[in-house]
This record gives C-alpha cells, sequence and structure tokens, in this order.
C-alpha cells in the first residue's frame, strides 16, 4: 500500500512540489478525489487530505469530482465539508439524483426532506433506535456561508418526543413549521378520564337508587367515547414558531371536520395517514387521507382557512388526480397552484406525478404526469422557491434531483426582509399580507425574535399590502403590484421600520392610493385606514396629526390645498366609517415644503406625495 502511495505522489510530484498557488486556510476547492479519498487534485495542485471523521466518507468516493470546504495548510487539506457532482451551479441534465453527504444526515435512514423556501435549512425525518424500539425524529441542517450543508443535528424537545415526529411544510423564512406528532393528547386524555372520574363518583353519591345511577353512568360512558374519539382523531397537525429560546410547543390547528378511515389491511388497529402540505400563504392545506367522498384508497384533499382561523371541511380535488389506490405526500408548489404528489395507481410500484390548477377551482386540475422515470420509489418531494432543485428521499437516503423548467412551479417573488425598531434593534413580529383589490387577507409569517428576519411569497398576478406590526409599535406597510407584470422568479429585500406608540413617532401610510392631482383615494386605501382606525380604537388617549405632503409638479397654492385636501379626507375615513372623535384627529397640508427625496426623478417625486400618521399624544 505504501509503495502504491509512493507511485501516485510520484505521478502527481509537479503538483505537490509546485509554488503553493492556493493560500492556507478555510478554501473552498473543485477536484477529483483519488487513492480511496486520500488525495485531492485540482487545476492547480494536488493536496493529501488529512485524516478527519469524514476520512472514512471520503474513502467511498474515489474517482469522484467533488467540491470540498477545505482547512489548507500548505499540501494538506483538511477537510471540513463537501458535495458531490452535479455541483448546483451550472447545467445539470434534468432529474439527475445527488445524494446528500452521508455526514449530513449522520447515517440514519432519513426521509421526507422539506426545504425552506429560502434553501437554507433542510428539515427530514431520520429512523432512530430510543428505549429499545425505532422510532421517527425530526432533524435539521443549514447551510454554511459557502453553500454546503452542515451536519445534521436531532431537533430538542418539544418537536421531538417519545412519539414520531416530523416536519410537514417550512414556511417561509424558516420561523414557523407545520409538523405531524402527538403533542398533548395524552394529556387530554388523562384530563378527561379525571373528569370522567369525578362525574361517576359525585352520581355514586347523589343517585336516588341503581337505575338512575345506571342511566348517569350510561351517559357517561358514552360521553366519554365520543369525546375521546374526538381527541384521537383530530388532525395530527400542529404549528410551531421559532422564539428566543428555540421551538415553541405545537399547537393543534382548528380542523375539527378531519377524520381517517384508512387502516391497512395487515394492520387493521392502526390508522395511516398519507400526508399533508401547506401552501406558502399558510392558509390552504392539502392532504391525503380515507373519507366518504373517496374515489380510492387514500385520497387528496384541499381544506381552506377561513377568517377565523379554522380550516373548514376538505375538498375532494376529483378523479382527475385520485385514483382507485393511494395518492400521498403532496407538496403544492409555492405558487400554490402546482401540485406534486406521490402515487401507486398509475404505474407499477410508487411514482411522483405533477400537476396543475386551473383557474380558482381546487376541483379543476390538469392530467398528472410522470415526472420522471429516475424518481419511481421516491415518495416524498419538495421544491424551495429558489433554486432548480427538487429534495426526494429514497431507500433511507437525501437527494438533490435537477428540476427541468417545464416542471418547476411558476414564477414567484420572494420578499426577504427584516423588522426592527427605530434603533436598528431585531423584532419578533407579526408579518402579514393581503390582497389590496380584495381587501382580503392572503397570508401571514413571524419574524425571527433574534435577527427579525422574515420571508414571504408572493404569486403573480395580484396587488399585494404587506406589513410589520407588534404590540406598542406602530404598523409599517408596503406594496408591491404584481398585476400584468412578466413573470419571472425575484427576489426584493425590504426593511420594516417600526416606531414605538409614542409621543412624536410617525409613519407613512405606503398603502394609501389617490388619482392623480384628487384627493379622493382608491378603494385599495381602506385595509391601511383601518388598521389605523384599530389602533385609535385600541388605544383611547391617542390624538393623532394626518400631514399631507406633495412633490413639487406644479403651484405651491394649488399643491398646499391639495395636500390639505388629502389629510381631510383620511381623517373624515376615521371619522366616519369608525367613529373616532373629532378632537383626536388634527390635519394639515404641507404641500411641496418638506421633501424626504429628490424631486428631480420620478421615484423621489413619488416618495414626496405622501400622507404621514404621527402621534400628538399618547
Amino acid at each position: 500500500m505504501a509503495r502504491i502511495l509512493l507511485i501516485i505522489l510520484f505521478l502527481f510530484g509537479s503538483g505537490l512540489t509546485s509554488s503553493q498557488s492556493i493560500k492556507n486556510g478555510i478554501q473552498v476547492l473543485e477536484g477529483d478525489l483519488l487513492n480511496t479519498g486520500h488525495l485531492l487534485r485540482t487545476e492547480k495542485q494536488v493536496f493529501r487530505i488529512s485524516s478527519t471523521v469524514l476520512q472514512e466518507e471520503l474513502a467511498y468516493l474515489g474517482g469522484k469530482k467533488v467540491r470540498m470546504l477545505c482547512d489548507i495548510q500548505g499540501e494538506v487539506c483538511s477537510p471540513i465539508r463537501y458535495e458531490m457532482e452535479p455541483f448546483e451551479m451550472g447545467k445539470t441534465p434534468d432529474w439527475t439524483l445527488k445524494k446528500i453527504p452521508r455526514y449530513v444526515t449522520q447515517g440514519f435512514f432519513s426521509f421526507n426532506p422539506q426545504c425552506t423556501p429560502d434553501g437554507k435549512i433542510l428539515f427530514w425525518t431520520a429512523l432512530v433506535r430510543e428505549g429499545g424500539r425505532s422510532t421517527q425524529k425530526v432533524w435539521a441542517s443549514k447551510r454554511d456561508q459557502y453553500g454546503f450543508w452542515m451536519a445534521g443535528e436531532q431537533l430538542p424537545s418539544p418537536l421531538n418526543n417519545r412519539y414520531p415526529s416530523a416536519v410537514i411544510s417550512a414556511l417561509p423564512g424558516g420561523n414557523e413549521l407545520f409538523v405531524f406528532g402527538n403533542f398533548g393528547e395524552d394529556e387530554l386524555l388523562d384530563n378527561l378520564k379525571r373528569e370522567m372520574t369525578q362525574k361517576s363518583q359525585m352520581a355514586t353519591r347523589e343517585a336516588a337508587n341503581a337505575k338512575e345511577f345506571h342511566i348517569i353512568l350510561t351517559k357517561l360512558e358514552n360521553e366519554y367515547k365520543e369525546r375521546s374519539e374526538k381527541i384521537q382523531n383530530r388532525a395530527p397537525l400542529y404549528k410551531t414558531r421559532r422564539t428566543e429560546t428555540g421551538w415553541s410547543m405545537p399547537n393543534p390547528i382548528s380542523f375539527p371536520s378531519f377524520y381517517n378511515w384508512y387502516k391497512k389491511a395487515d394492520n387493521p388497529n392502526q390508522q395511516v395517514f398519507g400526508g399533508s402540505a401547506l401552501s406558502s400563504s399558510g392558509r390552504t392545506l392539502i392532504y391525503s387521507a380515507q373519507q366518504k367522498k373517496n374515489y380510492g384508497k387514500l385520497d387528496l384533499y384541499a381544506s381552506i382557512q377561513n377568517d377565523s382561523g379554522i380550516f373548514e371541511e376538505g375538498i375532494n380535488l376529483g378523479n382527475t388526480l385520485n385514483t382507485g389506490e393511494e395518492e400521498m405526500a403532496p407538496f403544492l408548489g409555492p405558487d400554490d397552484r402546482t401540485l406534486y404528489f406521490s402515487s401507486s395507481g398509475r404505474k407499477e410500484g410508487i411514482s411522483i406525478f405533477i400537476t396543475r390548477r386551473s383557474g380558482d377551482s381546487w376541483t379543476t386540475w390538469t392530467e398528472p404526469q410522470e415526472l420522471s422515470q429516475n424518481l419511481r420509489g421516491v415518495n416524498f418531494f419538495s421544491i424551495p422557491a429558489v433554486g432548480n432543485w427538487a429534495y426526494v428521499s429514497r431507500d433511507g437516503e437525501l437527494f438533490m434531483a435537477a428540476i427541468p423548467h417545464h416542471f418547476q412551479p411558476d414564477p414567484v417573488v420572494v420578499i426577504k426582509g427584516k423588522v426592527v425598531d427605530e434603533e436598528g434593534k431585531a423584532l419578533s413580529a407579526f408579518v402579514q399580507y393581503e390582497s389590496l383589490h380584495k381587501k382580503k387577507t392572503i397570508g401571514s409569517t413571524i419574524s425571527d425574535p433574534t435577527t427579525g428576519e422574515f420571508s414571504i411569497i408572493l404569486p403573480y398576478e395580484e396587488n399585494y399590502g404587506f406589513y410589520g406590526e407588534k404590540e406598542g409599535y406602530l404598523p409599517v406597510s408596503q406594496n408591491l403590484n404584481l398585476v400584468g407584470k412578466e413573470k419571472e422568479d425575484k427576489e426584493k429585500t425590504v426593511l420594516l421600520v417600526l416606531p414605538k406608540l409614542k409621543k412624536g413617532n410617525q409613519i407613512v401610510m405606503n398603502n394609501l392610493f389617490f388619482a392623480f392631482r384628487s384627493s379622493e383615494f382608491a378603494k385599495e386605501s381602506e385595509s391601511e385606514l383601518d388598521r389605523l382606525a384599530g389602533i385609535l380604537k385600541k388605544t383611547g388617549n391617542l390624538k393623532v396629526l394626518i400631514e399631507g405632503h406633495t412633490d413639487n409638479v406644479g403651484t405651491k397654492t394649488a399643491n398646499q390645498k391639495l395636500s390639505l385636501e388629502r389629510a381631510n379626507s383620511v381623517a373624515l375615513y376615521l371619522k366616519s366609517k369608525h367613529k373616532i372623535e373629532d378632537t383626536r384627529i388634527s390635519v394639515v397640508g404641507l404641500g411641496p415644503t418638506n421633501p424626504i427625496a429628490d424631486n428631480g426623478s420620478d421615484e423621489g417625486r413619488a416618495a414626496n406625495r405622501r400622507v404621514v400618521f404621527k402621534i400628538l399624544e399618547e
């Protein structure tokens, strides 16, 4: 063996003995692994790979091309992380599978990969031994600054407990998770048992005779059966959010009409749930179950969350999608229109299919099309909103799959934002987005409590308003009109600075829209005004000033008059519709006298045409 190594060193000696062309320290190298993973040949030189925990893993990759994060010291590379070819950048044959390195999954049987829409955090389910039995645990990995997946870790309590757990969907920003599991059912059942026991003991003392006691006991038994079945049969789906100390205790979603009859023939005592997915807005739930409207063993359904936060009775997605067999493991693309799912009723074995929703209906779909024979045997599938790679699992391994353009979801705009206070301190705030035209909330998220960061995904053909709000602060909004715009994947960075609710602080009403040279505002403005009225109602002592401003186009007199009329228009709406007292709202028109931007450009003039909401008294 030593002689073979010497020969290889001789063959590549010119690389090892040449003047060093790569600096010492942390570097990203690309090259071929040689000699059972002991050497890395790059275009500039050959490096010896030092013995680390990755050495055994690299030994199986001899002859493969890799991209590797190394700590370089002279001619020696100490490997930190790596990825195998094909690399994410560059052209790759359609549906090429790229294995996620073993160091990420730690060698556990892994499945159900779910990536955050920004592609930065990967969650999956690992089959681990615990207490002498196998169970399912949630694991996660983050991308480092170089784009490599870091070593995965099992997430702590409360996401993992003694029952199987899984992440179903990671909502935009990665600050909220939609999870499957058992969180609190045992406690609810124990409390129910104690309640029923107390009632039966009371009946023992208060019943006039044995017949009356028997009647009461029968009623209690029926009540216990009905209530315990409701607890046991409720949707095993929860939401959790990131807090300063970790993930919050998962709370069950409100889905009172959910039920599932499906059980495998070989285990009639075990209920089988076919999986689910949440839309990027968090308000549409696609799930797989056996219900009275089924066409087959497991059908796909959609449930829409109403304004009270309740997911309503599921709508069967129809026999264009559902067969007589099992349709399961759905994934709804970030465009809320493209659906991927696994099916055992169209090909021999399981494969992944794609369909697209027609119009606004949840029952009209295109004919499902198999994605690729490369994905036969795959039954979990997810796609982030950015990038051209899907995440899949097969035979206990995690893979990335290169998606051809015609199989990708429709383009969307990803808003990457941050919420801070006036001093730049990160805030955990509620971020909501709405259709300004329909005056309808579309979705919401929260910002990270430590960084203030959030993400939301906006499909095209809608005029959006989005805003951040937090108790004790003024809400700040922005808008983005995507109606009639050219469709392409885009990212937009925004900063929402929330002023504290105190004297002297102010906000610009960014979602207030006036007709040209008019004081009449559009219907799309009402959501913004209604929100500010809510603050005035909630804080009864608050007095505010509505300031109108214009650009410098036109005469100063005309602009001053227009700015005052616009301020009055806002004040009148707040007083007439929301019954805010006259004494709490003052108005002023300042015309072009206080510009906040250069009037020499369209953008600057647009910024100067504004209405300001300023606190006079708390």
